[in-house]
């Protein structure tokens, strides 16, 4: 990049937030979405647009290679779920800076990320792939306890199934195809509550920035979380070198991460991970509760501007609390008249209307809107979310149900 020359980004997948930061802080942006339909709105706010397949990274590549030869890029990056990968492929093609692709080929395939951390003795886990209701009985019965059936690359809790014991494998990977899992793997059931860590990673430093509190249906769906996670001394002190442990044997360096972590009775293991911003609206509890923008300091990073990460204090509590109607068609739907909705310490959002059909929650995409509150602290906004959850109505009329019971 020439003296005096705005620095290029390269954003694949972006979010509003991320564009207009990055805009806003004096870059040039890229921004490359996923091609078919309608170009997203979000498009607006970037200075260059280009419509790719994501999961073909040399056509990514080969769109992108002329443009960074007339004028180079400084980083390539994203924020969604759907950008990570190919992000870091183009990054590695292209040579400039981006996160490692084996650290997100890492993050992304749960059997590699399970193998790398049992080889390290880091949270150790048993755990196999699986082919068959047969491979999963067998793991069953060599664990001699409850499992977990998932896909190794899966994400939003879809055709994640428990399954007790070897004499459930066959309903729990009938129920596993029929939902459309993939790439199967089991591992043993982890006890005890599960927690999120919100890090954000400079130059190799993992500062830990928040621990969310996590609620779950029992299909595994996350029902809400809460900011900070009421978690002991002892217990927060190892989580945290956990964590820290963790992205330095994935490589990660730069930018945000999510890594999801259960309390067992055999200390912390982690779940999973990933090298972004959590979702389900954590961005917001946590720039509630620590007056931290993970999206700023994303972009900040990426532009090789200062990034403050001295661990926060939380200044408050805040929870959201996602909702899930009885199913079946929507006949109603009011909100409480409350002084939170109003002075902006709680928000109320649907994503159904009227009219609609609603089924069980099976994933993370059944749900039916949230409500978000803050509070005194954690315990406080937890139940403040929870009271105005409460007063919402969804008002739902049974639908026809279809013939889904499971036979033999």
């Amino acid at each position: 990049m020439n003296r005096g020359q705005r620095p290029r980004l390269v954003i694949v997948a972006g979010t509003r937030r991320l564009l207009s930061m990055a805009r806003e802080l004096g870059a040039e942006t890229v921004f490359v979405h996923a091609r078919g339909g309608q170009i997203p709105q979000v498009a607006e706010l970037a200075h260059h647009v280009i419509a790719a397949d994501l999961s073909d990274a040399d056509g990514v590549y080969s769109l992108l290679a002329p443009m960074h030869a007339k004028q180079p890029f400084s980083h390539v990056l994203s924020l969604t779920e759907s950008g990570l990968l190919p992000a870091a492929q183009v990054a590695a093609r292209l040579q400039v800076a981006g996160v490692p692709l084996s650290t997100v080929q890492a993050l992304q395939d749960k059997r590699r990320m399970r193998a790398l951390l049992n080889a390290r003795g880091i949270s150790p886990v048993r755990a196999a792939p699986v082919g068959s209701e047969r491979d999963l009985a067998y793991f069953c019965r060599e664990v001699e306890g409850p499992v977990v059936l998932k896909p190794a690359t899966g994400t939003g809790s879809r055709a994640v199934f428990a399954v007790p014991g070897p004499c459930d494998a066959a309903l729990a990977w009938r129920r596993f195809v029929r939902t459309g899992g993939e790439d199967a793997m089991a591992e043993e059931y982890l006890d005890g509550p599960e927690i999120s860590i919100e890090a954000f990673s400079r130059a190799g430093r993992h500062t830990i920035i928040a621990l969310t509190e996590k609620l779950f249906s029992s299909s595994f769906v996350e029902l809400g979380h809460t900011v900070p996670a009421s978690v002991p001394d002892d217990q927060q002190n190892q989580v945290r070198l956990l964590v820290q442990q963790f992205l330095d044997s994935v490589g990660l360096r730069d930018g945000p991460s999510h890594t999801e972590i259960r309390l067992t009775a055999r200390g912390p293991r982690i779940v999973e991970s990933h090298n972004r911003i959590g979702g389900d609206k954590i961005r917001e509890l946590v720039h509630r509760v620590y007056g931290v923008d993970l999206v700023m300091l994303t972009a900040q990073c990426a532009l090789g501007l200062p990034t403050p990460l001295i661990p926060p204090t939380p200044r408050c509590g805040a929870a959201v609390r996602f909702l899930a109607p009885s199913p079946g068609i929507i006949r109603r739907i009011s909100i409480p008249d409350v002084p939170e909705l109003t002075d902006g310490t709680a928000t109320i959002q649907f994503d159904v209307a009227v009219g609609d059909c609603v089924g069980p929650v099976k994933e993370s995409g059944d749900r039916s809107g949230y409500v978000l509150a803050e509070g005194a602290d954690a315990v406080d906004a937890a139940r403040r979310c929870e009271r105005l959850a409460a007063q919402v109505v969804i008002d739902t009329q049974s639908a026809p149900a279809a013939n889904t019971h499971d036979h033999g």
